[in-house]
């Protein structure tokens, strides 16, 4: 899976009161932006995961949490991040 940061348009508002429409201003786009592993990528949608165990490591099956799915037509660019190397030295400890 490539470390990815999408950014991509969102619906957004949802006035509280009835309210007249005309002399409403028109609508800005909500851009955001989220940053995670692309888990899927197809051409109706995109799902990001931004946080992955390494089970493998203790003999369970590596496991994912927070994905969200895109829809493919809401996302401006996909940018590919560098994935930082994991070390596999023991944190050092403090006194």
């Amino acid at each position: 899976m490539r470390l990815v940061l999408v950014e991509w348009t969102d619906s957004y508002g949802c006035s509280p009161n009835w309210q007249p429409l005309e002399g409403t201003e028109p609508a800005k786009r909500l851009v955001c932006k989220s940053v995670g592993w692309l888990f899927r990528d197809d051409k109706d949608s995109k799902v990001i995961v931004p946080h992955i165990s390494d089970g493998e490591a203790i003999g369970i099956p590596r496991q994912g949490c927070g994905d969200m799915t895109i829809p493919a037509n809401c996302i401006i660019r996909i940018t590919n991040l560098r994935q930082p190397r994991i070390s596999t030295r023991k944190p050092a400890t403090h006194i």
